[in-house]
C-alpha cells in the first residue's frame, strides 16, 4: 500500500510539474536581428532601427561584428543609404583606388560633398575610418559643415575641453567634432578620451548616425515639442521651466529632453517652484530654484548664487538655471553623467549610482522609479505623435 501510495504521489508530482511548465507565460525576451547584438549592447537600438530601414547589412553568416571596424568604402555605402540617395557613378569625380565594390557609393558621396580622396588621387577605400573623420562627414552629411566652421576658436576649445586627449584632434576636424559633440552625437570614453584616431566601430557608427536622426527629428519638430512639454507637464505645475528651454539644452549641451524631464521631475518637481523632486535627496539639481520663488524653505533671497543652509542653488531667472542644469549634466562628475545618459539609452542606474549612491537606503526603488518616468513621458508624447 506504501509503494502505490509514493508511486501515485510521484506521478501526481510529475504531472503538476509539467502543468507548470507549459502554462506558465515565458519571460519576454527582446529579438535580435544579429546572433552578436544582444539587446544589452548599448548600441543595440541603434543598430535595430538602422537595420530595419535597411541602411545596415550584417555579414553573410548573418553577424554584424559591432566592434569591427569601418573602412571608408563601407561609410559611403552607408551615408548614402542612410541620406536616401540614388548611387552612381555617372560623377565626372575618379579614384584610381576604387573596384566594382564601393566605386557608386564613394562617387556619390563625393559628389555630395560628404567625402573627399587624398592628394594622390586615392580615395583608400580599405582603410579605417577615424573617429574625427567620422565627426567630419557626419556634421558634412547633415549639412551643418557651414555652421562647424563658423564656431569660434573659444567655442570649439570650449566643447573640447572636457576630454583630456582634446590636444590630439587635427586642428582640420576640432570645429566638425566640436560641432558634433555639442549635438550629442558623440562622447568620450569612461577615461574622459575622445580618442581621435581610433578607428570607429560598426556599432559607434551606429550610434553617431542614430543620435542624428533624432537630433534631426527634433528639430523638425521643436514647435510641437516645446507645445507638449508646456501644455501637459510643466504649466499644469505652475513650473517656471518651458520646453524652449529644454531643447535650448539639448542644442547647446547635447542632452536629450527625455533625460532632462526625468531628473527634473525627479528632483524638482519639473522646476515646480513650491515642492521638491519625487526623488529629491541631495537636491544638488536644485538650480531650477529661482530668486523670489516661494519654497517650503521660504522666499530665496535675491543676489545669491548659493542659498545658505539649504542644499540649493538659487539663480537669477529660470532660463539662467536650466542653463545651469544642462551644463551640470554635461561636465558634472568629469562628464559621466554625460557618458551614461547619452551614450545609448539612458543607463539609470549608473547615474544613481554617482548621484544617490548605491548603498544609500532604497536604491533600486530610485533607479526603477528613474525608468518609469522615462517609459512615462515617451509614452504621452507617443500619444500625441511625438518622439522623446
Amino acid at each position: 500500500m506504501k509503494k502505490s501510495t509514493t508511486r501515485s504521489a510521484t506521478i501526481l508530482l510529475l504531472a503538476t510539474l509539467i502543468l507548470m511548465v507549459t502554462t506558465i507565460a515565458p519571460r519576454p525576451v527582446m529579438a535580435s536581428t544579429f546572433p552578436d547584438v544582444s539587446p544589452s549592447n548599448p548600441a543595440y537600438v541603434a543598430i535595430e532601427a538602422l537595420a530595419a530601414r535597411g541602411v545596415i547589412s550584417g555579414t553573410v553568416d548573418g553577424y554584424f561584428k559591432p566592434d569591427s571596424p569601418v573602412t571608408r568604402g563601407q561609410t559611403a555605402k552607408i551615408l548614402v543609404g542612410w541620406k536616401k540617395v540614388n548611387p552612381s557613378s555617372s560623377t565626372q569625380i575618379a579614384f584610381r583606388d576604387l573596384d566594382a565594390t564601393y566605386v557608386q557609393y564613394v562617387q556619390t558621396a563625393a559628389a555630395q560633398g560628404w567625402m573627399q580622396g587624398y592628394p594622390d588621387g586615392s580615395f583608400k577605400p580599405y582603410t579605417s575610418l577615424t573617429r574625427e573623420q567620422m565627426a567630419v562627414v557626419v556634421v558634412r552629411s547633415l549639412g551643418k559643415e557651414a555652421d562647424a566652421k563658423a564656431l569660434a576658436a573659444s567655442q570649439v576649445d570650449s566643447s573640447l575641453r572636457a576630454f583630456s586627449d582634446c590636444g590630439s584632434i587635427s586642428s582640420t576636424a576640432r570645429p566638425y567634432v566640436a560641432f558634433a559633440v555639442n549635438w550629442g552625437l558623440f562622447s568620450g570614453d569612461k577615461n574622459g578620451r575622445f580618442n581621435p584616431t581610433n578607428a570607429i566601430t560598426r556599432a559607434q557608427f551606429c550610434l553617431v548616425l542614430y543620435r542624428a536622426d533624432q537630433r534631426v527629428s527634433l528639430t523638425a519638430n521643436r514647435a510641437a515639442l516645446a507645445a507638449f512639454m508646456d501644455t501637459h507637464l510643466f504649466k499644469p505645475r505652475n513650473s517656471p521651466i518651458t520646453g524652449e528651454m529644454v531643447l535650448q539644452n539639448t542644442e547647446w549641451y547635447g542632452i536629450p529632453p527625455i533625460v532632462q524631464l526625468v531628473i527634473m521631475t525627479a528632483e524638482t518637481g519639473l522646476g515646480d517652484p513650491k515642492s521638491g523632486g519625487e526623488l529629491a535627496r541631495h537636491n544638488n539639481f536644485g538650480c531650477l530654484r529661482y530668486h523670489g520663488a516661494n519654497t517650503v524653505w521660504g522666499e530665496l533671497s535675491d543676489g545669491k548664487i548659493w542659498v545658505a543652509g539649504a542644499d540649493w542653488y538659487s539663480f537669477p531667472t529660470p532660463q539662467i538655471g536650466m542653463v545651469a542644469f544642462g551644463r551640470y549634466l554635461k561636465v558634472g562628475m568629469n562628464g559621466h553623467y554625460l557618458r551614461c545618459l547619452t551614450a545609448g539609452p539612458p543607463d539609470w542606474r549608473s547615474f544613481a549610482e554617482v548621484y544617490y549612491g548605491q548603498n544609500v537606503s532604497g536604491f533600486e526603488g530610485y533607479v526603477v522609479k528613474l525608468k518609469e518616468y522615462e517609459d512615462k513621458y515617451r509614452a504621452m508624447a507617443a500619444q500625441h505623435g511625438l518622439t522623446l
